[in-house]
């Protein structure tokens, strides 16, 4: 063994990778180990560069704009010299924000701009505050860089500001790229030819290679500045890795309240969606990357996942290396799965989409050979825990979409499905997925009966039906390439197609040939019906009707969104017909069309993408419920679907039709996530206080006296109990039956896994 590691270390590919990787650790490592840069400017430092504006001082010794006026660059810092990295700015402020035609506060920023007149990302400061900090970045060495700040209009001063390179950051960088030169060379000692720890299977090692290289390519936009964080939702779900950042900063774990959503009012995603993977880069955002950073990082760890489970799946299923990768390019580049990432960045749909694969996988080991075996059945029971697991943490509504079409294929499929072993499967499954996610699964239906949170459904007067059916593709958007890619692409129904044809015009014969048409045909038909069920064809107005089960289908929103099903579903399909297709010495022929196709839709996706391109770039931090200034009130960016019922939202906060507050001469401040109540009851009766902060359960007392309550206006109210004087605070915590619930799942992985090692080490 010594000899062939020292053969291998001499060969000059291998000498060569490993200077590479030394040379880019040694200079993260110098980055990391040498003094912070730092720079303090008084107020009187700030240079003007104001060409309309009046610069003065105000009566806090603050220089900037003091009367209101039209927004533009203002001041300026003296130059720095500031390497490439994290800075985190602290700035001392008077602002009074004008307002736009709507009601739509302008916002005043600072940003960073180099000698080369390049601009970075810029960072909104909070209007309720005098003295703000905020992350900022420099993307490139620079000799000459300039603190700017904006004026959108309105009175804006400006005090000390203090810039101080983070060195946490760099820090975490020598740890990050340590990691990924371990996981490289262990990727590349398990797959290249003549490796000492090399597969047997060259083909499969092939194969390994061609996978990272289609992971990396569907995240080529994400390469492009400002690249990724163009879609419909991309702020709210940044801001969802902020909050959790944020929630983990307060010692909240799991997290289920963001403090700093809805301008401090708190609100609560975590409980009705699961947020399991944004925990990865919610910890990169703790080690200090950037909230775009940790968001690009967290897509191309999604897109590997979804690559390696992809191809896992399918060759499961056709026990073919080669068509196993045909099916994993072709659902990577489908055009519907970059419509997802990029156009919509619907996170938890596009990770959803990582575990699918999982379901038809496990559904051929257990409706395949009759009865299957213990070795089939106990690998199906991991793959569909795994499936429904996750599908529970990342996305709901995919949950429910894959759950009805395999509770569909069951019932067909009912004497099987009620068979011993299948039914036992089952079961063990169900049982684990919900005991293993019974920490989301409990507070998500104590929320969801509570009947206090109905506006996630679209309707609650039984309308939802026909909305949902207006908001139906029409037929003829499935079968192209229209320009924002909400459609299956052309190469999937080719695909469908082809194996039809193989279907009525060749004559089946042997058993694994049946096998693969039987696959094919399951999937064709609830393809078609996942097609048909996102347009507007289909009866959704009479799903709708249904008592209970309608408005449960309901809350699909968009019934667009079974593409996702139709997309695996007809890959499937295609997969079924290539697999037939080879057999009569055409298979590479028809790969080659089904792969051109997918490239072409693929290319034409990144180029319609590019061209809508907006290059501003976003700063991190709370900043990010900015986003969208322009189009909404700065502190209510974040949806309202789980807002508690009668809570009512403004352009200035949340209205309080209903009088709660009885108490006089109240104090109330909020930091860190505790909300604190200075109070003095003399009247010698119970009074209340309603609290800026939104009601969910789990607010309660953590010091003084009083209880909480929700009030008509959704939002927290105290009970100050007669007499009491002093303060009382109120924050977040866990109710009891939700730590209950966090034990058994944590006691239920910890029994798979040892149950695994077992197995594992009774099979040695």
């Amino acid at each position: 063994m010594p000899k062939k590691l020292l053969s291998l270390l001499r060969r000059p590919a291998v000498i060569l990778l490993l200077a590479a990787e030394l040379l880019m650790l040694s200079g993260a490592l110098a980055v990391a180990l040498r003094p912070a840069v730092t720079y303090e400017f008084a107020a009187d430092a700030w240079e003007s560069i104001a060409q309309t504006s009046q610069i003065s001082t105000d009566e806090n010794g603050f220089v900037g704009v003091s009367e209101m006026t039209d927004g533009e660059d203002i001041l300026r810092t003296p130059s720095m010299v500031l390497p490439a990295g994290h800075y985190i700015v602290t700035v001392d402020y008077n602002y009074i924000p004008s307002v736009w035609e709507g009601g739509v506060e302008r916002r005043s920023c600072i940003f960073f701009q180099s000698e080369m007149g390049g601009t970075g990302e810029k960072a909104w400061l909070n209007v309720k505050k005098g003295q703000d900090t905020v992350t900022l970045n420099i993307r490139e060495d620079c000799a000459v860089v300039r603190l700017v700040a904006h004026n959108d209009g309105g009175i804006f001063t400006l005090g000390a500001v203090r810039i101080v390179q983070d060195m946490r950051y760099a820090r975490a960088c020598v740890w990050g790229w340590l990691a990924v030169f371990l996981l490289l060379d262990a990727f590349l000692l398990l797959v290249v030819p003549g490796s000492l720890f090399a597969g047997r299977d060259r083909e499969l090692n092939a194969c390994m290679f061609v996978l990272i290289g289609i992971a990396v390519l569907t995240c080529a936009p994400l390469l492009q500045d400002n690249g990724g964080t163009q879609g419909s939702d991309w702020a709210f779900h940044l801001s969802r890795i902020e909050g959790i950042a944020q929630g983990l900063r307060e010692r909240q774990f799991p997290v289920r309240i963001y403090s700093m959503a809805k301008d401090g009012y708190g609100y609560a995603p975590s409980l009705f969606y699961g947020e399991l993977l944004l925990y990865f880069p919610a910890v990169l955002r703790l080690l200090g990357m950037s909230v775009q950073g940790a968001y690009h990082t967290f897509v191309l760890a999604v897109q590997l996942l979804t690559a390696g489970i992809s191809f896992f799946s399918f060759r499961q299923l056709f026990r073919h290396n080669k068509i196993a990768l045909v099916g994993t390019v072709l659902y990577m580049l489908s055009t519907y799965h970059f419509y997802k990432i990029y156009w919509l960045s619907a996170v938890g749909e596009f990770s959803a989409m990582a575990f699918l694969p999982l379901i038809p996988a496990a559904l051929t080991l257990l409706y395949g050979e009759e009865p299957p075996t213990k070795q089939q059945g106990r690998t199906a029971c991991i793959e569909l825990t795994a499936a429904f697991g996750m599908l529970v943490q990342v996305h709901v509504l995919t949950l429910e979409m894959a759950m009805l079409a395999t509770g569909v294929f069951c019932l067909v499929n009912f004497r099987r499905t009620f068979s011993r072993p299948v039914l036992l499967t089952w079961l063990k499954a169900a049982a684990s997925a919900v005991l293993l996610n019974l920490w989301f699964l409990l507070p998500f239906f104590t929320v969801l009966t509570s009947g206090d949170y109905s506006g996630m459904y679209v309707s609650a007067d039984g309308n939802g039906g026909t909305i949902i059916k207006a908001a139906g593709l029409k037929i003829s958007e499935l079968l192209g390439w229209q320009k924002d890619h909400n459609n299956l692409g052309p190469e999937l129904f080719i695909g469908a197609a082809a194996l039809v044809w193989c279907w009525l015009a060749l004559p089946i014969r042997g058993k694994e040939t049946r096998r693969e048409l039987h696959i094919g045909l399951w999937a064709v038909a609830f393809g078609v019906l996942a097609c048909w069920m996102s347009t507007n064809t289909f009866p959704w107005q009479t799903v709708g009707a249904l008592p209970v089960l309608g408005r449960v289908l309901t809350a699909i929103q968009f019934p667009g969104r079974y593409l996702t099903l139709a997309t695996l579903l007809f890959i499937v399909a295609a997969l079924a017909g290539l697999s037939l297709l080879c057999r009569l010495h055409c298979g590479r022929a028809a790969a080659a069309v089904l792969l051109s196709a997918s490239v072409l839709g693929a290319a034409l996706f990144i180029r319609d993408y590019q061209s809508g391109l907006d290059p501003v770039y976003l700063s991190d931090g709370g900043q990010l419920i900015y986003a969208q200034y322009k189009n909404s009130n700065m502190a209510w960016f974040f949806d309202d679907l789980y807002l508690p019922d009668g809570a009512q939202e403004s352009r200035d906060g949340f209205v309080s039709e209903t009088v709660v507050t009885t108490l006089e001469n109240v104090e109330i401040t909020q930091q860190n996530g505790v909300t604190t109540l200075i109070c003095a009851e003399t009247s010698g009766q119970t009074q209340h206080v309603e609290l800026p902060l939104l009601y969910y359960p789990g607010y309660t007392v953590t010091a003084g006296q009083g209880t909480v309550f929700k009030t008509p206006n959704g939002l927290v109210g105290v009970a100050v109990p007669a007499g009491f004087t002093g303060s009382i605070q109120i924050a977040f915590r866990e109710p009891k039956r939700w730590l209950l619930a966090d034990m058994v799942s944590l006691a239920t992985l910890a029994a798979l896994v040892v149950r695994t090692v077992y197995l594992k080490h009774k099979k040695k």
